[in-house]
């Protein structure tokens, strides 16, 4: 088999551009789990307090692959609605028992985000237990789109995991380790789920287990308004199947950099994953199933993947709006399968806030990524959708509401 040769022209210019571009302005974040709830406080007693939030979407999308139907052309509809609850109990002076949780509802499903409870013993320290979040990567995400970067797909990005997080903070260093017994349900087949996880299905018979994470994450500049962060992270874990005794084994690692300089957010992560299967004789290994949103997919056993993109942020006095932003962002999966299909989306977009209001616009192409006229017999991220040539293309429009 002749080795995949990796050509990246749009990453190669997003970083150029990312180390180039230096401005004044406020630090950005990724939006799809950082916009602000507009939370409500109780004080329940001296020592005691928590918060309520959540956030209604709607959203319309064009699919370019299903024209011959009108609903999905023109179609406005509920997309999320989720509630929020976090709180805290004083113990003593800077020690708090801590305590989060988030719940979502689509119209096809239920699904927990996180769910933890913990200890903050000063301000540098914390220790949770619970549904959280697997340090790894940029966090909460390396993306900047609705749709997140095909990382997310492929479960190494924004997931969560059950089981005890230790967090360190302090200035410029952040020092991040977990142990995950299981994925967030120990249900492993379950696709009711936030984001994806190995599932079981026909002769798919892997599941998770005795994960551990660590990331380390340096800002330079941390004191300023130009910022930029650089981390390493890696993730080993067991992989179980049903049916043959002895573990499989997974791992990955990743090197990300976030910069924050004024209102330029450039980012960039490169990242390496295998899954090593025990399966039983006749089960093909270079592919494993996922399993998130209700649906489910086959992707390759082993690759490399890259993201890379620019934000930029404007502060506005138009109408109704506060604030603007816009970016571009690339993500590409390179399978070490020969006869598979690579996959990639490139995305622009734009964001217009109105207060509480949110309004998402994405434009994105895409070549054998998930849900991108792919299907479970031919999927994106595994040997390739059914024409791996093709660019599919789709647009979302989110109406957001943050209460």
């Amino acid at each position: 088999m002749k080795p995949k040769i990796i050509n990246l022209p749009i990453l190669i210019t997003f970083i150029l551009l990312s180390f180039s571009l230096i401005s004044i302005g406020k630090p950005l974040q990724n939006l799809n789990d950082t916009i602000p709830e507009k939370a409500t406080t109780i004080q329940v007693g001296p020592k005691s307090e928590f918060t309520l939030g959540g956030a209604v979407w709607l959203r319309s999308a064009l699919q370019n692959w299903e024209q011959s139907n009108q609903a999905n052309q023109r179609g406005f509809y509920f997309d999320q609605f989720r509630i929020s609850v976090n709180g805290n109990y004083g113990i003593e002076k800077n020690t708090f028992l801590k305590f989060s949780a988030q719940v979502r509802w689509w119209s096809y499903q239920f699904a927990v985000h996180h769910m933890w409870v913990g200890v903050e013993f000063d301000k540098a320290h914390t220790l949770r237990y619970g549904i959280t979040e697997a340090p790894f990567g940029a966090m909460p995400s390396i993306s900047s789109s609705f749709w997140y970067s095909l990382n997310y797909y492929l479960g190494m990005e924004s997931d969560h995991d059950a089981g005890l997080h230790y967090i360190y903070k302090k200035g410029p260093i952040d020092l991040q380790l977990a142990y995950f017994r299981n994925e967030e349900y120990n249900i492993p087949t379950a696709t009711n789920r936030w984001a994806p996880d190995l599932v079981i299905n026909g002769d798919q018979q892997n599941f998770e287990r005795n994960q551990l994470n660590a990331r380390f994450a340096y800002t330079f500049g941390y004191d300023t308004e130009n910022k930029t962060e650089i981390g390493i992270s890696g993730e080993v874990g067991a992989i179980n199947n049903q049916v043959e005794r002895g573990d499989g084994f997974r791992w990955a690692s990743a090197l990300h950099y976030v910069g924050n300089y004024g209102q330029w957010n450039p980012y960039a992560q490169f990242l390496r994953y295998e899954f090593e299967p025990n399966n039983p004789e006749g089960v093909d290994d270079r592919t494993v199933l996922l399993g998130f949103f209700s649906d489910q997919r086959l992707i390759a056993s082993k690759a490399f993947t890259v993201v890379g993109g620019l934000r930029k942020y404007w502060d506005i006095n138009w109408w109704l709006f506060d604030n603007f932003s816009a970016y571009i962002e690339y993500s590409g999966v390179y399978k070490d399968e020969s006869s598979f299909s690579d996959s990639q989306i490139i995305n622009p977009g734009f964001v217009l806030q109105a207060g509480p209001f949110y309004i998402w616009t994405d434009f994105m192409a895409a070549q054998n990524a998930w849900f991108f006229n792919d299907s479970f017999e031919n999927s994106g991220l595994g040997a390739g959708s059914a024409d791996s040539n093709a660019w599919e293309f789709r647009y979302n429009f989110s109406l957001e509401w943050y209460f």
